[in-house]
């Protein structure tokens, strides 16, 4: 039971930045409960979203209360995993080599690919969270979309190998089975099932891991903290983009 705890505790250190002033033991077996944790940490961020957004829903403009609700998204994450992308962007957009791109990706200096990459993916963000807001009577998936991209960034680190055997993605993989991931998707099955624009969600989600990986399996030879960071991110957007299209075109 201890483990268990630690285990949430991590994940909630590790994927946001909730105030958990509290020191876990690092074995492996509370390792391994932070990566069944994962999802939570998702549970965590998208069920404040959601009382946020039922607290002031009606109280001011959708506009501004999807600006709120996006800032709060951006800060229980503590840009993290924006960090990630912007890291990806400089990398992949200098075109060079893959030991270049290697190299890119570990420089802490931000680059114009990276600042352009995340001003539009927030743009992207906040125009579609405001379209799905306007267009859903159900707002379910606030809570369902950041669970789902935290699954599939550790159905990431599972299928996938690192490009370095040091590392974040390294590390949390040496302690990552197939049981965890199982039990990792306990946490998102029930709110997948629910209702069949979340099953479709769900499914894409999956696809859209593979995708995603093995893109940056071709990037860089393989996976790490940033670019796993980066898919969770580009996780959020693509079912914000899935969930408007599937409103948009009237199949739900």
């Amino acid at each position: 039971m201890k483990n268990m705890v630690y285990g949430a505790i991590l994940a909630l250190q590790f994927l946001t930045r909730f105030p958990l002033p509290v020191n876990c033991s690092m074995d492996h077996n509370t390792l391994k409960w932070a990566l069944r944790f994962y999802p939570f940490a998702g549970l965590a961020i998208g069920g404040t979203l959601y009382l946020i957004y039922n607290l002031l829903n009606g109280l001011l403009p959708l506009y501004m209360l999807t600006l709120i609700l996006l800032t709060l998204w951006v800060f229980l994450s503590g840009g993290l995993h924006l960090d990630g992308v912007m890291d990806v962007a400089d990398a992949v957009g200098s075109n060079g080599s893959t030991e270049k791109k290697i190299e890119i990706l570990k420089d802490s200096r931000v680059g114009s690919f990276a600042v352009l990459s995340v001003i539009f993916l927030l743009l992207w963000k906040s125009v579609l969270l405001y379209a799905v807001l306007d267009s859903s009577e159900n707002e379910l998936f606030i809570i369902a979309i950041p669970m789902m991209a935290r699954f599939q960034a550790l159905l990431q680190l599972f299928v996938f190998h690192p490009f370095q055997n040091k590392g974040m993605a390294h590390y949390w993989k040496q302690h990552l089975s197939m049981r965890d991931v199982i039990i990792a998707a306990c946490w998102v099955l029930p709110f997948a099932i629910t209702q069949v624009t979340l099953i479709i969600l769900f499914s894409l989600q999956i696809c859209f891991s593979f995708i995603f990986g093995k893109w940056a399996v071709r990037q860089f030879q393989g996976v790490n903290g940033d670019t796993v960071g980066a898919s969770i991110e580009g996780a959020e957007l693509w079912n914000l983009a899935v969930l408007y299209s599937l409103f948009l075109f009237g199949i739900v």
